[in-house]
């Protein structure tokens, strides 16, 4: 009844002058997808452990690990990880060395998701992202070594530290995944904004739309330009940009020239958005341009091999 309604509306809002543009229809449509595979629990339990491949070595993210048999299309059982919310470091009263590595962990896995893998969890909300370690932060990390005398044989074991601070993100039921076309394109305006190329921006959104009916294409890649440059102007800190605003003016931009994007880009600028919430809670200082450079050269790399 929910997406029922939710068609509804977005087929009724779309009869308004220029809102067409915006490809409500195909949002909820695409949301529509992603709810009906979160009624299989088998489905997420995949997700958990695509993650975990993915991620395999990077100690500082973490993902529950289902447990089999126990996986059904209605039971998902998982490991229990040892954490706290990450509500709970948004307080200024927490250390400012420790609210700022945390916001640089977080980053530095929606990008490698984003950029890397593109395979990105679409509902990393604040519920869903914990925080283990941050208890022993800054504490001398050496190993503990314990001595246990078994049968008159002294043995000394020596366990690594418990203290390593890490996220870990639960609840993997809503994923985004570009085909290959619209992910070369998504990472090629990223790059264009970057590189401060605002017109190459409008050229990419213009190329790659899914309809478009802009009748003066000179004044629409000027006007991408200005918002681009604006853009860069304010990216010293997250504090300063506000990607929420900056995508409002580009919807604005595009139902102003009747240019259609992609609907199925919605789920990844969603997690890039809340990705900017978190990070300007925990550290205003945090650059996603600059931190997003080094996989944008890493990657236009590899594909020019």
């Amino acid at each position: 009844m929910d997406l029922f309604l939710m068609k509804m509306g977005s087929q009724i809002i779309e009869l308004l002058p220029g809102v067409k543009w915006l490809s409500l229809t195909e949002i909820v449509e695409e949301f529509e997808k992603l709810m009906i595979y979160q009624t299989d629990l088998r489905y997420e339990a995949k997700n958990l452990e695509r993650f975990q491949q993915n991620f395999l070595g990077m100690d500082f993210v973490k993902f529950p690990t289902p447990l089999h048999p126990f996986v059904t299309r209605n039971i998902l059982m998982e490991t229990f990880e040892e954490s706290e919310p990450i509500s709970q470091y948004l307080h200024t009263e927490v250390d400012p060395e420790l609210r700022q590595r945390i916001a640089k962990m977080g980053m530095d896995v929606l990008l490698k998701m984003v950029f890397v893998d593109n395979f990105v969890h679409a509902d990393l909300h604040p519920g869903n992202i914990l925080v283990q370690g941050a208890k022993h932060f800054g504490a001398t990390r050496r190993d503990q070594t314990t001595i246990v005398d078994m049968c008159d044989t002294l043995i000394v074991e020596v366990q690594p530290s418990l203290c390593q601070l890490r996220l870990v993100l639960l609840d993997a039921g809503v994923v985004a995944e570009l085909q290959e076309a619209d992910l070369q394109n998504f990472r090629a305006v990223f790059t264009a904004v970057v590189q401060g190329q605002g017109e190459r921006v409008g050229e990419l959104i213009l190329h790659h739309a899914r309809a478009n009916q802009c009748k003066d294409i000179e004044r629409f890649k000027a006007e991408m330009a200005e918002l681009v440059t604006k853009a860069r102007m304010n990216t010293v800190a997250l504090g300063k940009l506000q990607v929420t605003n900056l995508l409002s003016n580009v919807f604005k931009l595009l139902m102003i020239h009747k240019v259609k994007l992609e609907s199925n880009f919605a789920s990844v600028v969603f997690a890039i958005m809340v990705l900017e919430g978190l990070g300007r809670s925990l550290d205003p200082k945090l650059d996603i341009l600059e931190e997003a450079k080094p996989l944008l050269i890493k990657t236009a790399a590899a594909l020019l091999k």
